[in-house]
């Protein structure tokens, strides 16, 4: 009995504390009714700060062109539904509900308020495990290589027809191409990778590039990173790579592209075989040498590729130099030319490109002298026509282009070379004549560039602001270099017959080495004459001799990658050094760079510092400073910055931004963004300035010719502008706009003069023309607003008589929930008169886009991207004597979009159609492509697609009653 009565007992307690808890809630929900309501609101604050933070990640990625991770935009849109939930909420029912004693409403209002906060709570918390917001989309099947003024030669054809072939023939595994240098095997190979792109013989392609001293570690890395093995780490022991690379070729029928092999390479170490349970995978190879495919790579069908026959030479020759032959009658020097050219592809462009704008008959016959006496080379694999071709066009350079030429062949073989190193690292030589400045030197540099990819000296590289250098025509570049300019470029420390040549040492200007064991390094170089060493370090491990230096008092540039440990004590000797580039350095004692006194260039791109030595405030001589991408780097010591006089530039790209706020009393004395005013000549600037009272003045400013600067905490470096090219467009501005401080000098002259400006309005901005710039953003080209819930007009031309933005190229407008029109009343002549591409996501409040009236100014639009605007219902309206027209009234307007390719309708629940009305004319005079995303168009509406002219439509997740098409 008693056992029973305890076992009552606590089943009571249990009951009655569970009663008191539970009605201790429904009280707390009474009691504390507005406590609730007034927690919810500021917990909806901090979600709409997260909220922020998130999208400008979102827009971030978007920009690096990576797709949204599906979870973040399914958060995106549950923020954007409890936001306007609680908003409704508190304005419609909790305001009125307030104000009375009704207990009822007391408690369903607490209740309520109490739930929704922990809702936006979990919301809140959940923003902070989006560490990465996107990821990029591979480009499935593409292949890297270039097929770019490739000719379908009849002497192509039948390796291309025999190759396809072998491709599809089950019992051919590896499939060789052989040939001389300069014959365009790559190119061909390329040819045949889109073909079988095209006709999907594949599900993936993959190329690598091979080269005379290959890197077998990177060639494995290569693999893997275009098969996206994410598990495919540095650390991981050779034999679970190899591994993990066999496994993931039994996946899928892959075509794997080994270009420019030299000598035998061990596949199977690296875990590319041909076993058992292969899905397809197949090798195409390339060489110059038919043994090492037939002997070492075991490829069971191998091809030639040979010299083109006369009349293609001819055909290839007259393509390029036009009309001009003709028009000077010289066709029998041209012959004769071509003749000598032999068939070779390279050499007969680069002689051609050359010619091509020498208008004087006598040049043609000197060339046809020089091609005949030209004396060949014994180097590997070339063919002497090739030497004579390219030797000859090099000579038809000017001086600075013929010095650029040969430094470039320092570089590593097959290296996508980015001129925006380039161009600092000859900062420190004499190669350019009248030219002092940093900014002469980097278009100095970009137009001898120019002029070397138009001689066919140089070669485009894979991204914008790069280029490459075609292995035959480096192989030459080094032996004239060689000969003529004592340039010694070391591909490896394995070449110890150049390293050993001490001689040859003594003579050098210049000396490459990219892969250096420095445990093979001599103690001690004994170069004189020495101007520049570009020095890598391949072990990764082993200091640089302390004496290294000491031998090398004329080194005026010195480019080190990869060093991880202190820096030799000799490079204080080098004090005619006018270049220093520390690339991709851990070393964090950096002290001695502080007694090169003569330093002009000091670039410290991707390395681990944390902070600049005081001893940096000594380099009164530097003219340009280069942080880019030291992500670790927390000081600058105050008063170093504005001692460097002379600085014309100032890079801080994805770097420092512990700017030092007058009266913070903070741990380490930083540089102050004031000190930046001291630096009279500085015309380029690259900053993140997050707190933006603290800006310089306005002089500042005013001098300078490019800049990218973020004013505010939350804004990003954009990845891809920081690593392609430098500048495409030249002044760039991230910033948080409020009235506090949008009148301040400084902030007017960047908005008037940028290029590229990326808008966060703050409170009360209503428009953006006149309120932000009364001048009609005369430079703008690219402009993105977003996070705006004030902004009802991008421009109210009310009092407005000027042009507006007539060089905008793009209009981004991402959520802006009060925006009613882009354009209230009419606007001037000429305004938008250039824009081709317009976004819109996430504008709540827009029923139309344009307005009939106005559109002949976005007359050069051809992108449209419409995306989450919830009461949109047509593109454009049309206006009426009485206002604007949604219906269906049949009218007379003529709507032309002549320039339009591209509409693209995504989450639109509202839309009626593109036009209010429009007549039988089609609106489009161009094929366009349509595509309609998770669109629901009315159910008593016909979408008449037979009016827009000639289009491709695409649908995806769309509810559609009716089309007429």
């Amino acid at each position: 009995m008693e056992i029973l009565t305890e076992t009552v007992k606590v089943i009571v307690e249990k009951i009655v504390g569970y009663t008191i808890g539970a009605v201790g809630s429904q009280l707390d929900y009474l009691i504390s009714y507005k406590k609730n309501v007034d927690n919810l609101s500021n917990k909806v604050g901090d979600l709409e700060d997260a909220r922020d933070s998130v999208q400008r990640k979102v827009q971030a990625a978007t920009f690096n062109v990576e797709e949204i991770e599906p979870n973040v935009q399914r958060w995106q849109t549950r923020v954007q539904g409890i936001t306007a939930e609680v908003q409704e909420f508190v304005e419609k029912e909790g305001q009125a509900k307030l104000k009375c004693f009704n207990l009822k409403a007391r408690y369903q209002i607490g209740k309520k308020a109490h739930k929704m906060g922990l809702a936006v709570k979990e919301l809140k918390d959940k923003a902070d495990t989006f560490h990465t917001v996107g990821h990029r989309v591979p480009i499935e099947g593409d292949t890297t290589i270039s097929t770019k003024g490739y000719e379908d030669f009849e002497s192509r054809k039948s390796i291309f027809d025999g190759v396809m072939k072998a491709l599809k023939d089950e019992n051919i595994p590896a499939i060789g191409v052989c040939g001389m240098g300069g014959l365009g095997k790559t190119m061909l190979v390329g040819k045949i990778a889109t073909q079988a792109k095209v006709d999907t013989l594949f599900e993936r392609i993959v190329t690598v590039v091979v080269s005379q001293t290959p890197n077998l570690k990177q060639i494995q890395k290569d693999v893997a990173k275009q098969l996206q093995i994410s598990e495919f780490k540095d650390e991981d022991a050779d034999f679970q790579k190899a591994h993990l690379l066999r496994k993931r070729l039994k996946k899928e029928k892959i075509l794997l592209i080994i270009d420019d092999i030299w000598a035998e390479l061990d596949l199977e170490d690296l875990g590319i075989s041909f076993g058992d349970g292969q899905k397809g995978i197949k090798l195409l190879l390339t060489s110059r040498f038919r043994d090492v495919l037939g002997i070492y790579m075991d490829a069971k069908e191998i091809f030639y590729v040979g010299v083109l026959s006369h009349n293609e030479s001819v055909y290839l020759f007259s393509k390029i130099v036009g009309d001009l032959v003709e028009n000077l009658n010289l066709q029998s020097t041209m012959i004769e030319v071509v003749k000598e050219c032999d068939g070779l592809p390279i050499a007969i462009t680069t002689v051609a490109n050359a010619l091509k704008n020498q208008k004087n008959p006598n040049v043609w016959k000197d060339a046809l002298r020089q091609l005949k006496r030209a004396n060949p080379t014994q180097i590997k694999g070339m063919h002497e026509k090739v030497y004579s071709s390219i030797k000859f066009s090099y000579k038809f350079l000017s001086k600075e282009a013929q010095s650029l030429f040969l430094f470039c062949s320092s570089f590593e073989e097959d290296e996508v070379i980015e001129i925006d190193l380039l161009w600092r690292y000859l900062v420190g030589l004499d190669f350019f004549e009248d030219v002092y400045k940093m900014e002469d030197v980097r278009n100095r540099v970009h137009t001898l560039v120019e002029s070397l990819k138009v001689s066919c000296l140089l070669l485009e590289g894979y991204r914008s602001g790069t280029f490459k250098m075609h292995d035959v025509i480096r192989d030459v570049a080094i032996y004239i270099a060689d000969k003529e300019k004592e340039m010694l470029t070391i591909r490896s420390s394995e070449d110890s017959e150049k390293m050993s040549n001490m001689r040859k040492l003594k003579e050098s200007i210049g000396i490459a080495l990219f892969q250096a064991k420095f445990s093979e390094l001599p103690k001690r170089l004994e170069c004189p004459r020495l101007n520049f060493i570009i020095l890598g370090d391949k072990e990764n491990s082993l200091r640089i001799p302390n004496h290294f230096f000491e031998g090398a008092k004329e080194l005026k540039v010195l480019v080190l990658m990869r060093v991880s440990l202190p820096l030799p004590s000799s490079l204080s000797f080098l004090q005619n050094l006018q270049t220093l580039a520390l690339l991709n350095c851990e070393s964090e004692d950096i002290a001695l760079i502080g007694e090169l006194k003569n330093l002009k260039a000091l670039v410290l791109v991707d390395s681990k510092i944390k902070q600049l030595p005081m001893g940096i405030r000594q380099l009164t001589q530097l003219q340009l400073l280069d942080l880019r991408r030291c992500s670790e780097l927390e000081a600058i010591p105050s008063n170093v910055l504005s001692n460097l006089k002379k600085l014309e530039e100032i890079h801080m790209n994805r770097s420092f931004n512990q700017w030092q706020v007058d009266g913070e009393i903070t741990e380490r004395s930083n540089a102050r963004v004031s000190e930046l005013d001291h630096l009279s000549q500085l015309t380029t600037l690259c900053i993140h300035i997050p707190n933006p009272k603290i800006l310089p003045k306005a002089l500042l400013f005013g001098k300078l010719v490019r800049y990218e600067i973020l004013i505010g905490p939350k804004w990003y470096w954009n990845w891809d502008r920081d690593r392609n090219v430098e500048f495409e467009i030249s002044r760039i501005l991230k910033i948080d706009l409020d009235r506090r401080f949008q009148e301040d000098d400084g902030i007017k002259i960047l908005l008037k003069t940028c290029e590229y400006l990326n808008l966060a309005p703050g409170k009360g901005i209503k428009n953006i023309l006149y309120e932000v710039n009364k001048e009609g953003f005369p430079r703008l080209k690219h402009l993105y607003i977003q996070n705006s819930v004030e902004i009802q007009y991008i421009i109210d031309s009310i009092g407005f008589q000027r042009v507006a933005f007539p060089v905008l190229e793009l209009l981004s407008l991402v959520n802006m929930v009060n925006l009613e029109k882009i354009c209230h009343n009419q606007l001037a002549m000429g305004s938008f008169h250039n824009l081709r591409k317009l976004e819109m996501r996430k504008c709540d409040n827009l029923i139309f886009v344009f307005s009939s009236s106005l559109l002949e100014c976005f007359s050069q639009l051809q992108e449209i991207d419409i995306e989450d605007c919830k009461v949109m219902s047509t593109i454009v309206a049309v206006e009426r004597k009485h206002g604007l027209q949604v219906n269906d009234d049949i009218i007379s307007d003529t709507i032309d979009f002549a320039q339009l390719r591209s509409l693209n309708l995504k989450t639109l629940p509202n839309l009626l159609g593109f036009c209010s009305n429009v007549d039988s004319q089609p609106l489009f005079n161009k094929k366009i492509v349509i595509t309609f995303t998770r669109t629901h168009f009315k159910a008593e509406h016909e979408f008449d697609f037979h009016l827009y002219g000639n289009y491709l439509l695409v649908i995806h997740y769309c509810k559609v009653k009716s089309l007429i098409s």
